[in-house]
């Protein structure tokens, strides 16, 4: 197999020899296009990494290994078995099993549902080597179907139309997986992201823990009531808000399941909380994906701001507001600040109690701060002064 050759710039291999696993385009020297795998060098031709060769992408390099290796199936068998090893502890039987960067597969996510696997190639480089990937998952993990869902928007800044459907065997359209003890409905062919959050897994568990009986809880955004089944099983009065309505179905069919009631409101959560008057002990407030590109932050802190200032007054004196943001373009201190704003336009105090990020499943490469993209404050409304 031919491979690319890519020659820095001059100084520009400190991050790779940091472990930081992109190169953009204008930091490239020199280049001789082949295929897929790329080795790359410094100014002065000496070997320092192999990746993955995007050519339409901004983001036209992407980390495998320091030094020279063979990609081929064992490469990618090995990697995977080392993801699995690493997330043998998940409470679940269904979570992140590859995370792109952070596992050293830029540009791959693969999801497990029980047996099944369902995955992303989120860079032209992956999309590529997608059949050798496939290969190495069937080998290593015999998994009962692999499901492909990169329909998301992104994949046209990699020069790639969004694709959806079966790669190996049939996936149900629903199936149910266990967390932490809870079961849930999960549909991966028309749900959003792989069909469950699970990267809020975490979370979920956390604010059961704030929960007490007879509690009112709001919970916006909802999707399929992820957060709204842990807090009822905790015997709260739960009200989910989402647009979605074949989630907001799911999320009836999920209290169902586990023999709690939940009541569902189809309507824009924004536009609920503005117009809210009733007081609640929690709002859990976990948007999608406002920001996903720099030139968006803008939006993204307004929408915390608005959130924030609107949930406030809804709580009572003690009452805990859990606020989720899932871009990387807004850091925790851009967060706190945020919310730091709001509180003080409303003149109410409050307390930062906690702050959480995405579980082991997705984890955060320190070398990589782009990988840290889920934030959560736990704001807890203080007493009047």
């Amino acid at each position: 197999m031919r491979e690319t050759v890519i020659q820095l710039k001059r100084g520009k291999e400190r991050k790779i020899l940091n472990l930081y696993p992109w190169v953009y385009r204008d930091e490239v020297a020199y280049l001789r296009e082949a295929g897929a795998v790329s080795h790359l060098y410094d100014r002065r031709g000496r070997l320092l990494a192999t990746g993955l060769y995007s050519p339409s992408s901004r983001v036209i390099w992407r980390f495998l290994s320091l030094g020279k290796v063979k990609v081929d199936r064992s490469f990618f068998k090995k990697r995977i078995l080392e993801a699995v090893a690493y997330r043998k502890h998940v409470p679940a039987t269904a979570y992140r099993l590859v995370f792109s960067e952070s596992d050293f597969l830029g540009g791959l996510i693969v999801d497990r549902y029980n047996n099944g696997l369902v995955i992303q190639i989120r860079s032209e480089g992956m999309e590529r080597m997608k059949g050798v990937v496939v290969d190495a998952l069937v080998e290593a993990l015999s998994p009962s179907f692999i499901y492909e869902r990169s329909d998301m928007e992104g994949r046209w800044e990699e020069g790639l139309k969004p694709v959806k459907g079966p790669i190996v065997g049939d996936a149900p359209n629903i199936l149910t997986i266990t967390e932490n003890g809870i079961k849930f409905y999960v549909d991966v062919v028309g749900g959003l992201k792989t069909g469950f959050y699970l990267d809020q897994r975490r979370s979920r568990q956390y604010v059961a823990s704030l929960v007490k009986e007879g509690f009112k809880v709001l919970d916006l955004f909802s999707y399929s009531g992820g957060f709204s089944i842990y807090a009822a099983l905790k015997g709260a009065k739960v009200l989910a808000v989402d647009t979605n309505e074949a989630a907001i179905r799911l999320a009836q069919e999920n209290a169902r399941l586990n023999g709690v009631s939940v009541s569902v409101l189809v309507a824009d959560a924004f536009k609920f909380l503005m117009s809210d008057r009733d007081t609640y002990d929690l709002i859990v407030a976990d948007p999608p994906a406002i920001a996903k590109r720099k030139d968006a932050r803008k939006s993204l802190l307004g929408a915390i701001w608005k959130l924030t200032y609107y949930s406030l007054p809804r709580l009572r004196e003690g009452g805990h507001l859990y606020l989720c943001s899932c871009s990387y373009q807004a850091s925790l201190q851009d967060m706190i600040t945020y919310v730091r704003f709001a509180s003080t336009d409303r003149k109410i105090p409050i307390y930062i109690a906690a702050t959480l990020i995405q579980p082991e499943d997705h984890p955060f490469l320190p070398h990589f701060p782009e990988s840290l993209y889920l934030k959560c404050l736990h704001v807890v409304r203080a007493p009047s002064r």
